[in-house]
């Protein structure tokens, strides 16, 4: 499957969310047969991820490489600091629920906000290297970039998505 020309868009990395969007209910409109339209879903949902877009681009365009290898070194540093986010907020989530009484609930309140806030800190982070490797798709598609770091660039917005889903869930929980 060629998900740019089924949503009919340029062979390109870098369109933004809203003209993904737009072609996709441009497409939707014009499906009638829900086999089509089921994979008109999917296509859309590959390339509205940036790590698979890039690996979909790579892939069509036959340069090889593997999902699999190293990332940038300040992911790697990341790792620890993200998976302990994970935790602390694993561990909050869970002694909330063992509260009994309002008055335990409350005072949790402020662990839980410094929680949120953890959360939040590291969801700008990752968002901010999101857009860093962004920036790296109209060299990528100019040839400019050697095919090993495109290949390190899609694991690392893999990475990226991955734990900001992860973040993502756990603040969710904080909330209810």
């Amino acid at each position: 499957m060629d998900a740019f020309a089924l949503l009919r868009l340029p062979r390109d990395l870098s369109f933004d969310e809203a003209r993904l969007r737009e072609a996709y209910r441009a497409v939707s409109k014009d499906t009638l047969v829900e086999a089509e339209q089921a994979e008109v879903t999917i296509a859309y949902q590959m390339l509205r991820s940036p790590s698979t877009r890039l690996r979909h681009w790579l892939e069509s365009a036959g340069i090889t490489g593997s999902v699999r290898g190293t990332i940038a070194d300040e992911l790697l540093d990341w790792f620890g600091g993200v998976g302990a986010t994970l935790q602390a907020s694993d561990d909050l989530l869970r002694r909330r629920e063992q509260c009994q009484t309002a008055l335990a609930k409350a005072m949790m309140e402020s662990e839980l906000h410094a929680g949120r806030i953890r959360i939040e800190e590291w969801q700008a982070r990752l968002q901010e290297a999101l857009k860093r490797k962004i920036q790296h798709f109209p060299a990528i598609v100019a040839g400019e970039m050697s095919v090993e770091d495109a290949w390190t660039c899609v694991r690392d917005l893999s990475f990226i998505e991955k734990w900001q889903d992860q973040l993502r869930e756990r603040y969710g929980k904080f909330f209810f």
